[in-house]
């Protein structure tokens, strides 16, 4: 019950902050994670994290993360707390939904690093707005969905996203916050990335002065 109580209150706690405010994802598709200087687009992963603790939780753990790591995600220790308490844990406790579901004897994936084992953000992206009826000719398993991105176009987990107006946000969202549940420390590790090769570059041009210097000298 807490937990049904404040995954709604949270939301609106980051809308009514400013937090939820991102650049616009669908027009053309995007993510602002992606490419070799890409950060994580929190407000986006914050919209996505309670797109998953309300939809995908019930079937899907997240069992790598930690409800203190939400603290990297932008959230404020008050409502990171408030997170653990909800889900009636300690901020130790790692996020996890009900117990997994078995679906026709499919167990439904940890999603903690499934960005890391799919193609990127885009498959997450496709693969939630993938459902749809299945082409003619095609027959499918019993229990099963047609899904257009899923290799072989049929899979034992149901439509997730059910309003027609939201689903393509929502999925962008939730694809983002698992591209930072799969590295929650990227932004971290690419800033000091930078700051090393800055340092570098700083320290080569001082050498090649420092050269120039000396053959002139010599000279």
């Amino acid at each position: 019950m807490m937990r049904r109580i404040f995954a709604p209150a949270l939301a609106l706690t980051l809308l009514a902050t400013g937090a939820a405010r991102a650049e616009d994802t669908l027009s053309p598709l995007h993510f602002q994670s992606q490419g070799p200087l890409g950060t994580i687009d929190k407000a986006a992963a914050q919209r996505g994290y309670v797109v998953y603790k309300t939809v995908c939780a019930a079937c899907h753990s997240a069992n790598q993360v930690h409800y203190r790591d939400l603290e990297a995600l932008g959230l404020t220790p008050d409502q990171a707390a408030g997170e653990a308490a909800a889900a009636g844990g300690t901020l130790d406790s790692p996020l996890k939904g009900a117990a997994p579901m078995d679906m026709g004897g499919a167990i439904p994936p940890d999603l903690s690093s499934i960005v890391a084992q799919r193609p990127g953000p885009r498959y997450i992206f496709d693969f939630l707005t993938g459902f749809g009826p299945a082409p003619n000719g095609v027959t499918l398993l019993p229990g099963h969905n047609y899904n257009a991105a899923f290799p072989g176009g049929q899979t034992a987990m149901p439509p997730a996203l059910h309003d027609p107006a939201s689903a393509a946000q929502q999925a962008a969202d939730v694809a983002e916050f698992l591209v930072w549940t799969s590295d929650p420390n990227r932004d971290a590790r690419h800033l000091i990335g930078f700051r090393a090769v800055i340092f570098f570059a700083f320290l080569a041009i001082i050498a090649i002065a420092s050269k120039r210097k000396v053959w002139r000298a010599q000279a």
